[in-house]
C-alpha cells in the first residue's frame, strides 16, 4: 500500500507534465500572404491546412494569414513554402513567376507590395 501511495502521485505528475508540454508545442503565427479575392483566400487557407496547420485564417484586407500548428508536425517555413508553390508570395518564399502567371486573372495581386510586417 505504501508503494501505491508513492507511485500513483508520481504517475499523475508525469501525466500532467506531459499534457502541459503537448500544449506548449502548439504555436500561432501571423504573416503576410499576398492575394486578392475569395478564390485566393480559399487556396491560401486550404494550402496551409494541407501543409500541417491545425487552423488557418487569411484576412483579405490586411493580407495576413494566421495559422496555428504543432511544432513537431510542421513549421512556418513549410507552410509558407507550400503557399508560394501555389502562386502566392510570402515573407520567406516568393512564388515562381510561371505559377503566379497561371493564377486566375482576379488573383493577380501587386507583387511590388512589401511583405515586411
Amino acid at each position: 500500500m505504501k508503494i501505491l501511495k508513492i507511485i500513483l502521485p508520481a504517475l499523475l505528475l508525469t501525466f500532467l507534465a506531459t499534457a502541459a508540454q503537448a500544449q506548449k508545442a502548439t504555436v500561432t503565427e501571423t504573416f503576410k500572404v499576398l492575394g486578392n479575392c475569395g478564390m485566393c483566400q480559399k487556396t491560401i487557407q486550404t494550402t496551409a491546412l494541407d501543409a500541417g496547420a491545425k487552423s488557418a485564417a487569411w484576412d483579405m484586407d490586411a493580407h495576413t494569414l494566421t495559422v496555428t500548428f504543432k511544432e513537431k508536425k510542421t513549421s512556418v517555413d513549410a507552410i509558407q513554402k507550400a503557399i508560394a508553390a501555389k502562386g502566392y508570395d510570402t515573407p520567406l518564399h516568393k512564388a515562381d513567376d510561371a505559377v503566379y502567371d497561371n493564377l486566375h486573372g482576379c488573383c493577380h495581386y501587386d507583387r511590388s507590395e512589401s511583405l515586411v510586417q
